[in-house]
C-alpha cells in the first residue's frame, strides 16, 4: 500500500501553498487527486512527482530521456553579471546581493526555493534580470 499525503501536507513538502495546488488541479495543471471518504484530496508517489515536475524540480522518468529544451531567451535587455555577494534571509523570503564588475552592487528578495533551485550562493556568477515600466528618481 502507497502513502497518501493530504493536500496540506505536499504544499508544505514542496514549499507552496494549499491554494496554489487547488489552483493548478482545477485549471488542468496537474490531475485531479483522488479524495478521501472526507473529500480531503490524497496525494501518492506518483501524483508528487507530477508536481515536482511542474514546479521543474524533479522531472519524470519520461522527461528525462526528452531532447534537451531550448535555449531560453529573455525579452528584458538590462541583464548585469556580477557574482553573489550575499544572501541574507531565516524564513520564507531571501535578499540576495550582486557585486557587479565596477564595484556596484545590486540587491534582489526572492524566496528561498528560488535561491535553492538556482543553486545561488556566494561566490557564484549570476545574472539579475531588470524589466520594469517605471524608474523613479528622487532629490
Amino acid at each position: 500500500m502507497s502513502i497518501k499525503l493530504t493536500r496540506a501536507q505536499v504544499a508544505q513538502m514542496l514549499q507552496i501553498t494549499p491554494k496554489t495546488l487547488a489552483q493548478w488541479e482545477k485549471s488542468g495543471r496537474i490531475p485531479m487527486a483522488e479524495r478521501d471518504w472526507r473529500g480531503w484530496r490524497l496525494y501518492d508517489e506518483e501524483a508528487v512527482a507530477r508536481i515536482r515536475q511542474v514546479l521543474g524540480n524533479a522531472p519524470l522518468e519520461s522527461a528525462r530521456s526528452a531532447e534537451p529544451a531550448p535555449e531560453v531567451r529573455i525579452s528584458a535587455r538590462n541583464q548585469l553579471h556580477g557574482v553573489v555577494k550575499s544572501i541574507d534571509g531565516d524564513g520564507v523570503l531571501c535578499e540576495v546581493t550582486i557585486e557587479l564588475p565596477g564595484g556596484q552592487e545590486i540587491v534582489s528578495v526572492i524566496t528561498r526555493s528560488s535561491v535553492e533551485r538556482l543553486g545561488l550562493n556566494v561566490g557564484v556568477t549570476a545574472f539579475a534580470l531588470i524589466k520594469s515600466t517605471e524608474v523613479l528618481l528622487a532629490r
